[in-house]
């Protein structure tokens, strides 16, 4: 398994200005070779990415000697991610127009956040440092943490900071989990995660930090600024000034700042569930429509699910563990988990009372049922539970194609044996 571990820099201005340098030499790369690739194309020829780079290291050679001062891996790794544009864009061709995802490959333009990439011989790490060609060594915030083959390199810049993110192919493992733990987790919008253990004895509330509502006023404020300054120097024709460039930068960190306590809380949440069960179980929600709903968008994003559970996949994955998925419509809200009767009725209401006179918290219920549907999954119930989780399974397998004949509602997404 390759894993990237982020890690701060700590430039100073010289090394600042080789970044800078190296960047926008990546980002001319790119532009230089998509207009090879399209003259290429008019000439009756068909490019492809090594053809391009041997135009560009002729051209370079002769036209272009400022490309020299920074590492070489600049400028080549640009070549190569027009190459994998150019070949993801083919392949989408391929696909239905409403599943394509990436469209014909545009020019890169200068931007606060950039970056350019290293070869695996061309860096060397060294504790809190790290060394890059025709440059020196660079302070690190922090050593290298993983243990193993050191793939590449990546140095960027993000509102102002600069980072660099190493891949490592991963030796050691980290311990498994203990044997035979089951949780559910009920993901949520108020609450960031609701998780039922040992049989529903343990429930635990992760609180969602909700960085979006707690910044949406600064932020708003410093947008609409951006945009007044930015629409008065497109109407006099001028370009943006001192002032329009600091505040572009405040708004940058401050988004960024949002994004990395969303980041903090969903790593903190995984690694915490990785480490204490083997069998997770999470519900298939459909994330994309969801955020149709514009007044639910904001909360959902911020919530951040699918990240949690792109999470969940592989560090569950490192420790020997596996997920399990429940059918999307499987009812784990409205599902009695004292009676097994479901309530066609609920709606939006947070809490609710069964008709056998259990009252229910909406997400404790949810994460109860779909522990059980977890232990049903591992044989770990009697077969009267496995009847109670099957009737509602099949049901709603009919609407999505035969997905009954999976099991008791769930499929497993990732395991290691």
């Amino acid at each position: 398994m390759i894993l990237g571990h982020v890690i701060a820099l700590d430039p100073t201005p010289e090394q600042e200005g080789y970044f800078r340098r190296a960047c926008g030499t990546a980002r001319y790369a790119y532009n230089w070779g998509l207009e090879a690739w399209k003259r290429m194309y008019k000439a009756g020829q068909k490019p492809n990415a090594n053809k391009v780079k041997a135009a560009w290291n002729a051209h370079r050679a002769a036209e272009l000697p400022w490309t020299y001062e920074v590492t070489k891996c600049a400028s080549g790794e640009g070549i190569r991610n027009l190459g994998s544009a150019f070949a993801n864009f083919f392949f989408d061709l391929k696909k239905p127009k409403k599943q394509r995802r990436f469209g014909y490959p545009q020019h890169k333009r200068k931007a606060l956040n950039e970056g350019f990439e290293l070869w695996n011989d061309q860096f060397e790490l060294h504790g809190r440092a790290i060394r890059i060609p025709l440059l020196g060594w660079v302070k690190m915030r922090e050593a290298l943490r993983f243990d193993g083959k050191v793939m590449g390199a990546t140095v960027s810049c993000t509102a102002g900071r600069w980072f660099v993110s190493v891949q490592v192919d991963m030796i050691t493992m980290p311990p498994p989990a203990p044997a035979g733990t089951v949780c559910g987790i009920d993901l949520g919008v108020e609450t960031l995660a609701t998780v039922s253990s040992e049989r529903g004895a343990v429930i635990q509330k992760v609180q969602n930090p909700k960085a979006r509502k707690r910044m949406a006023k600064r932020k708003k404020r410093l947008q609409r600024r951006v945009n007044l300054q930015k629409n008065r120097a497109k109407k006099l024709g001028i370009k943006a000034s001192r002032r329009q460039r600091k505040r572009r930068v405040a708004l940058a960190k401050l988004q960024a700042r949002e994004a990395r306590i969303r980041a903090d809380a969903a790593h903190k949440f995984t690694t915490a569930i990785a480490r204490q069960f083997e069998t997770v179980v999470l519900e298939d929600l459909n994330v994309t429509g969801m955020c149709k709903n514009h007044a639910l968008a904001g909360a959902v994003l911020d919530a951040n699910p699918a990240e949690i559970r792109r999470q969940l996949e592989y560090k569950v994955a490192m420790r020997g563990g596996r997920i399990v998925y429940a059918d999307r419509f499987f009812p784990s809200s409205k599902l009695c988990s004292k009676c097994h009767v479901v309530n066609h009725d609920l709606q939006f209401e947070r809490d609710w009372t069964c008709q056998c006179g259990a009252h229910h918290d909406r997400d404790v219920n949810a994460a109860i049922n779909l522990e059980r549907l977890g232990r049903a999954f591992t044989a770990e119930v009697t077969r009267g539970d496995m009847a109670a989780y099957t009737g509602p399974h099949k049901r709603a397998g009919k609407r999505r194609g035969g997905t009954a004949n999976q099991g008791p509602g769930a499929h497993i997404c990732a395991r290691s044996d």
